[in-house]
Parts: C-alpha cells; sequence; structure tokens
C-alpha cells in the first residue's frame, strides 16, 4: 500500500515539473514570436497549448493569452474577460493581485479611470506584499488626476481636470499669470485630445509607421526602465570600499606635486636678453607681454610667453632649477638653455606647493567612480547571462561578402536591412566611423544585445511595470498627434519658387545689408595717456592689439581691442564719423566720449552695402512662409475636425471649474 501511494506522489511529482517545463518552453517560444510580431501564431500556440493543459495550469496559459491579448493584439475587451474569467474563477495558481492589476490597465486603457483605480486600490490595500503594489500605488495616483472632481473642459465627455491643468502650468512656473494665458493652455489640451482622437478615428494607429515607431518607444522605456531598477537602483557603493580604494590611489591619484606658472622670453642673442632684463626690472608689468610678443623666439609669443602651470620632469632641468626657486612675481636673470635655442628670461606668476587632498574632499569622485566602474561591470555580467540562453550565430564573412543574412538568434535572422534602419537613426556626425565593415560589427553587437535582453524582459512581463505603461502611453499618444499633424498639416502645404520669389521682392528691405566696418579700440581713462598711447602705436609702430592688452579698459582688451563687424548706426556717432574717415590700418586721434573717457580706434576692414542674394536666403524665406502656412492650416484643421466633437470649457475669469458630479 506504502508503494502505491508513493508511486502516486512520484506521478503527480512528475507531471508538475513536466507542466512547468512545458509552460517554460512555450514562454520562450513566444518571445521569439513576439520579437518578430507574430502574434496570431503565438495565440494559435497558447489556444493549443491550453486545449492540451491539466485544469490545474489552465489558468498559467489563459493569463498568457490575456496578456498577448492585451499588450500585442490591443483586444482589451478579450484581455478583460479573460482575467475577470480568472478572477472568478477558484484558482490558485495565480495571485489575485497579479489580475487585478492587469485589470487595471485594461480599464485605464479603456479610459474608465474610476473602475482603473478601483482595481489599483485593491492590490495597494489587500495585497500590499504584491510585487505590484508600488507600480499600483503609482497608477492610483495617475488615475486620480483623472478622476478629479473640479473640471477645466471636456472633450465628448473625456474630462481635462483641474489637477491636470495646474500640472501643466506647474512646467512653465510663471508663465500662465493672466486669464488669457491659462485659456491659451487650456485651448492647447483641448486640441491634443482632439487631435489625438481625430488619428485614431482616422486609423494612424493601424499603420507599419506607428507601429515601428511605437515599437521603438517600447524597447527604449523597456530597457531604460529595467536599467534603472536592476542595475543602477542596485548597485551599492559601501563606506569600506571607498576608504579601501583611497588608501591605495592616495599617492597616484589624489596627491598635486609642487607646480609653478610662468612666463619666458626666449632670445638668441646675450646682448639682447640683457638690455631686455634690465628693462622688465624697470617697466610696469604689462610690458612682458608686449616684448615677449615682439622679440621672444619660442613658440610661446602667441601666449605672451605663458608656460601655464608646470610640474617637474617637463622643461630642460636649468630651467627648473631656478623657475622652482623663485618666488612669484619675480623676474629670472637670463639662463642660457640649449633645449629652449638660447637665452630665457623667466616671469614667475604662480607656486603651488605639493598638496595630498584628504579623504573628505574626494569621498563624492571615489563614489562616482566605483559606482560607473561596478555599474559597468554588473551591467555586462547580466547581459552575457541573457546571451547565453540563446543559440547565437553569427557570420564573420557578412558584411565583407555584403550577406542578407548577417547572424541568427535562435533560427531568428538579423538582416542587413535591420543593420541599415539600425544604422540610419545615428546622427549623421557619429554616423561614418559606423558604415565600415567593423562598425557594421558593433552595430550588430548592439542589436544581438537588445534582442536577448528584450526577450528576457518579455519572459517576466516587464511590459506591466508602471513606469514601461506610462511611457508607451504617452509614446503612443505624442506619436499619434505628431502624425496626424504632418499629415494632414504639414503635406498638405506647398510653397513653390514662385512664392518663394515674390515673398522675396515684396520684402527686399529686410535683406539689405548696411555698411560694416571691423575695428579695434583702446580705450582709457584720460588724454595725455591716450596720446602716448597712439605715439607708441604710430611712431614706435609697437602692434595696437598688444597696447589693448596692456592698457584698454573695454571688454575687448582680451581680444585686442577688436569691435568685431558692426553696422553703420550701431555705435555711437562719433565712433562712426572717426572711422569714416580713416583708410584702412590707419589709426585715429583720441576721441573723447565723456571727461574719463577716450577712444582710439584702428580701421580693420570695411564691407560696403549690399543686397543679399535670393539664393542666399531662400532657405529663411521658405521657413517663414512655411511656419505662417503652417499655423493657418493648423487652425482650419482644428476647426474642421471639432465640428465633430462635442467640447465644453469651464475655464473663465469668474468661475473657472465644474465638478465632474455636476457634469452628470
Amino acid at each position: 500500500m506504502r508503494c502505491i501511494k508513493f508511486f502516486i506522489v512520484f506521478i503527480i511529482a512528475i507531471n508538475v515539473v513536466f507542466a512547468k517545463s512545458a509552460i517554460k518552453d512555450l514562454t520562450n517560444e513566444l518571445a521569439l514570436l513576439y520579437m518578430q510580431g507574430a502574434y496570431y501564431t503565438a495565440e494559435e500556440k497558447i489556444k493549443n497549448a491550453l486545449d492540451k493543459a491539466s485544469q490545474s495550469e489552465k489558468p498559467l496559459y489563459l493569463l498568457e493569452l490575456g496578456d498577448l491579448y492585451f499588450d500585442k493584439l490591443n483586444d482589451y475587451q478579450k484581455a478583460e474577460s479573460i482575467y475577470n474569467q480568472l478572477l472568478n474563477s477558484q484558482q490558485k495558481k495565480i495571485s489575485p493581485a497579479d489580475i487585478y492589476y492587469r485589470l487595471g490597465l485594461v480599464y485605464e486603457k479603456q479610459e474608465n479611470f474610476l473602475k482603473a483605480a478601483q482595481m489599483f486600490e485593491q492590490v495597494a490595500i489587500r495585497y500590499h506584499k504584491s510585487v505590484y503594489a508600488q507600480d499600483a500605488l503609482d497608477a492610483i495616483e495617475r488615475c486620480f488626476k483623472k478622476n478629479y472632481q473640479e473640471l477645466v473642459a471636456q472633450v465628448d465627455n473625456y474630462p481635462i481636470t483641474r489637477i491636470e491643468f495646474e500640472d501643466r502650468m506647474s512646467l512653465a512656473p510663471g508663465t500662465y499669470e493672466t486669464f488669457e494665458k491659462k485659456n491659451e493652455l487650456l485651448d492647447e489640451m483641448i486640441n491634443e485630445r482632439l487631435l489625438f482622437c481625430e488619428a485614431l478615428k482616422r486609423g494612424y494607429h493601424q499603420t507599419t509607421a506607428f507601429k515601428d515607431q511605437v515599437s521603438e518607444a517600447r524597447k527604449n522605456s523597456m530597457l531604460q526602465n529595467w536599467y534603472q531598477q536592476e542595475i543602477i537602483n542596485k548597485v551599492k557603493i559601501t563606506e569600506k570600499e571607498k576608504k579601501s580604494y583611497y588608501r591605495k590611489h592616495k599617492k597616484s591619484e589624489f596627491t598635486v606635486p609642487e607646480e609653478v606658472r610662468a612666463k619666458e622670453i626666449v632670445v638668441t642673442d646675450k646682448n639682447l636678453a640683457d638690455s631686455l632684463y634690465q628693462v622688465l626690472r624697470l617697466a610696469p608689468e604689462e610690458y612682458f607681454d608686449t616684448i615677449a610678443l615682439n622679440y621672444s623666439i619660442s613658440p610661446t609669443k602667441k601666449n605672451y610667453g605663458d608656460l601655464g602651470y608646470f610640474r617637474k620632469g617637463i622643461h630642460p632641468i636649468e630651467i627648473e632649477k631656478i623657475a622652482f626657486k623663485l618666488k612669484p612675481q619675480t623676474l629670472s636673470t637670463p639662463i642660457y638653455s640649449q633645449d629652449k635655442g638660447g637665452y630665457v628670461i623667466l616671469k614667475i606668476l604662480d607656486h603651488r606647493p605639493q598638496i595630498t587632498r584628504s579623504y573628505k574632499e574626494v569621498a563624492t569622485e571615489i563614489e562616482y567612480r566605483l559606482r560607473s566602474e561596478k555599474i559597468e561591470r554588473t551591467f555586462k555580467e547580466k547581459t552575457d547571462n541573457f546571451k547565453k540562453l540563446y543559440n547565437i550565430r553569427i557570420f564573420d564573412n557578412a558584411f565583407s561578402d555584403n550577406l542578407d543574412t548577417v547572424a541568427f538568434i535562435n533560427n531568428i535572422p538579423i538582416t542587413q536591412t535591420e543593420i541599415t534602419t539600425y544604422l540610419n537613426r545615428i546622427p549623421p556626425f557619429y554616423r561614418s566611423e559606423f558604415e565600415t565593415p567593423e562598425g557594421k560589427k558593433r552595430i550588430l553587437d548592439q542589436i544581438i544585445l537588445e534582442k536577448t535582453w528584450l526577450m528576457e524582459l518579455e519572459k517576466i512581463k516587464f511590459w506591466l511595470k508602471n513606469n514601461v505603461f506610462q511611457q508607451i502611453e504617452e509614446s503612443k499618444r505624442a506619436i499619434l498627434i505628431n502624425t496626424i499633424r504632418k499629415n494632414e498639416v504639414e503635406a498638405k502645404i506647398n510653397i513653390t519658387d514662385e512664392d518663394l520669389k515674390a515673398d522675396y521682392q515684396k520684402n527686399i528691405s529686410e535683406y539689405k545689408v548696411p555698411k560694416q566696418f571691423r575695428a579695434r579700440e583702446i580705450v582709457v581713462s584720460s588724454e595725455s595717456l591716450a596720446q602716448e598711447i597712439r605715439h607708441q602705436a604710430v611712431v614706435n609702430k609697437i602692434p595696437f592689439d598688444s597696447l589693448a592688452r596692456i592698457y584698454s579698459r573695454a571688454p575687448s582688451k582680451n581680444a585686442g581691442g577688436d569691435m568685431g563687424f558692426f553696422a553703420v548706426g550701431t555705435k555711437p556717432k562719433e565712433i562712426e564719423d572717426a572711422l569714416s574717415k580713416l583708410k584702412l590700418g590707419a589709426i585715429s586721434k583720441p576721441i573723447k566720449q565723456n571727461d574719463t573717457t577716450y577712444i582710439i580706434l584702428k580701421l580693420e576692414e570695411i564691407k560696403e552695402p549690399y543686397v543679399k542674394k535670393f539664393e542666399d536666403v531662400k532657405p529663411i524665406i521658405q521657413r517663414k512662409l512655411r511656419q505662417h502656412l503652417d499655423k493657418e492650416r493648423y487652425q482650419e484643421f482644428l476647426k474642421e475636425i471639432s465640428k465633430n466633437y462635442r467640447i465644453e470649457k469651464y475655464l473663465s475669469p469668474e468661475t473657472d471649474v465644474k465638478t465632474q458630479e455636476e457634469n452628470k
């Protein structure tokens, strides 16, 4: 008798294991079918499995069928029917929380926000330990906005609530302070609803282009949310790890060696070096820049001899020996350096001692570094494990031989067309590096990663996560609205060359460019200083830009006084009058603007007035006309479709809301 009981238990155990194995096999097969978009084949396989399943296993197959109708075939009534059937049955295989949560999403999809909220509340209150408890709480908050009693408008009984309206206003604080601005925002929200409904009515949601865009949005949302949830949120760095890293890298990464910042003048002649040194000892500090620019043979002369900060081991030993000994704001006597090609005069600007940054100073930096490394390592480990679950075959010669099929994942082909589609999504600036065989192999690796990743997420029903569901729904609405605008507004606009030329002639005054000057300026506070500077520039031939950097108090001093091009009529009259009398390259006499402002000008270039050619401004005219016609056509289209909907607005300066209860 005991043997018989043991045998019966053994048989039951084998059947349970077999059933779980069969479900797992079907789940794997379905993931592959979903990846190919073979939804009706998947439906047939689920129904066949359902027919053969034992009574205890039927709920699992029914749930899979309901999910197929809900997520893939968008047949919400069938999905609702199956979920309710599971909820009302006495099955014990599936948690009621899983079904209530799905029903909430189904009702939300059908815009029955009250019923949706009731389903989510069941999960949040009765099954607060469910894997969907937090998702349900988030979904309740979303439904609350649609169930809020105060309304600002309705479109065919679809509510736009006060709380939604205020949420939109909060995105741009200060913009909607007047009633007129609030009314404009409400019209915008109403128009979005009109476009969405009209797009559905015209079948834009059934087009291949729409489905492709939604598929891409869905993929991105799934991957990003999984990455955030399973990688970013789960990677933690301990205090022990941070301190250990600091101890190991204290000297190599967190110790800044002694540094000096200096300027140099290099000349080949010893007598010249001595003469310049004597001049620099007595001259103002600014003279070093001018002398470096005019006399130095070093490439640093373009930066007025500036060597920047440097540590030991960078420059010749004879230079460093002096540089690290001198105090800031002191000059060296001429130093001969064979490596520098002559005699060097140094001016020390700053001297920084060696500093070791404390752990407290670098703790955040260390955490960021360790976290980044751990995130990358964890991500690679998880995705490598995903890939091991599939039979991946890559044809090494696929790109060199231009084969149509470049790889297989469990007999699902990856084609050159997919590679090209992926390539076309890369911004043009970076695309060229992926157009080579090596670049295409990198794209193939990414496609394989994404496909294996997505198939695993399909198996765990990651699309049910609240953030993913919400993002996909928002993407669908945005895609539909953009699609109908593109097809019914933008595509209906036709601008000919004749239209563009006519607008050019009509508004030709807009394309007239007045006379332009390009000049340099030196602005000082006294006439005597201005006269002295002009003398240095005209008689002593000191470069005007060097003098500007030394003496000018204008913001342009750092650019050598360069004022750039400016049109006649944009500067003070005395400046434009002075420039109009100068020849190219000439320097003006000091110009008095007030008792403490004198200006010297050097004329660099003149551009005579002209009219821009039609071909040069054609794109600008086209954009202008298109914007105007787009706005015009958009308003016409909204007026045309709004006749098919009942629109009620409750926003007014006096009373701007109505409750849903009052509306009933």
